[in-house]
């Protein structure tokens, strides 16, 4: 029960992220792909890829700290 309340929240997160913070974390994090496989499917340049990324868990922190 707690891990599927935490699943929730987590989902409840990434739903106010920005689409491309949402999209990166998912491709990066939820489906385990590369940041160069990630680039491929998001148009962008690995580096820029990367950098998204860091800004996307920086806020998907934010945002998941002020909920709890």
């Amino acid at each position: 029960m707690r891990d599927r309340e935490r699943a929730v929240a987590i989902a409840d997160q990434l739903a106010k992220l920005r689409p491309d913070y949402r999209e990166v974390i998912v491709l990066r994090n939820l489906q385990g792909l590369s940041f160069e496989e990630v680039a491929v499917q998001m148009d962008r340049k690995p580096g820029a890829v990367r950098m998204l990324w860091l800004r996307a868990i920086e806020k998907f922190r934010q945002l998941y700290e002020v909920s709890r």
